[in-house]
């Protein structure tokens, strides 16, 4: 057990140490920051790293290869965007969504992530991005018993008004330029 131990915290060490991390890992948890060191990010991503520990995703519409975008939909709420909450922990909050033509353009600050099951790995802090909306983008509403309900184009741009102030999820996968799959979920 204490070998374990002992391989745990070295593991530790080197990871923080291999991140840059290991001397500023408590100022920035201290400074209420959450967003943990990166450890692989694709290489078409740009993250910088700003000088108070905040890591941001910075190329919403340049990426190749596929990531997701999320934020809380808060339409009242467009001040607190990207700021920390009681816990420290920074808001990911959409102030402004909608589905104009084939373009869905989104308002606000978003978390990024390299796959769904992935802890934010980054903050989008551009105000405003657009996305290209195809014949294959599947739009659903999830949430509920029953489970994921696809609905059309027009359904969802409909949704995204009626819930534009509800503090319902609004998750993205985006490949390149193109919504693969656009949720809202409770």
């Amino acid at each position: 057990m204490k070998k374990i131990s002992i391989l745990l915290a070295a593991s530790i060490c080197v990871t923080l140490l291999g991140c840059g991390k290991a001397e500023n890992a408590e100022t920035g948890a201290e400074a209420g920051f959450s967003v943990e060191p990166i450890e692989s990010v694709a290489e078409s991503e740009t993250l910088t790293e700003t000088d108070t520990g905040e890591t941001h995703f910075t190329e919403a519409l340049d990426n190749e290869g596929t990531y997701w975008l999320s934020g809380y939909l808060r339409a009242s709420d467009k001040d607190s965007a990207g700021e920390p909450d009681e816990y420290g922990v920074l808001q990911a909050v959409i102030y402004e969504a909608y589905i104009e033509d084939d373009v869905l353009t989104v308002k606000g600050v978003t978390n990024f992530r390299n796959d769904k099951a992935q802890d934010p790995v980054g903050m989008n802090d551009v105000d405003e991005a657009a996305f290209i909306v195809t014949d294959q983008t599947v739009f659903q509403m999830v949430g509920g018993d029953i489970g994921p309900e696809d609905v059309t184009k027009e359904d969802f741009a409909q949704y995204l008004k009626d819930c534009a102030d509800t503090g319902l999820l609004l998750d993205i996968q985006v490949n390149g330029a193109q919504v693969v799959v656009a949720h809202i979920c409770s």
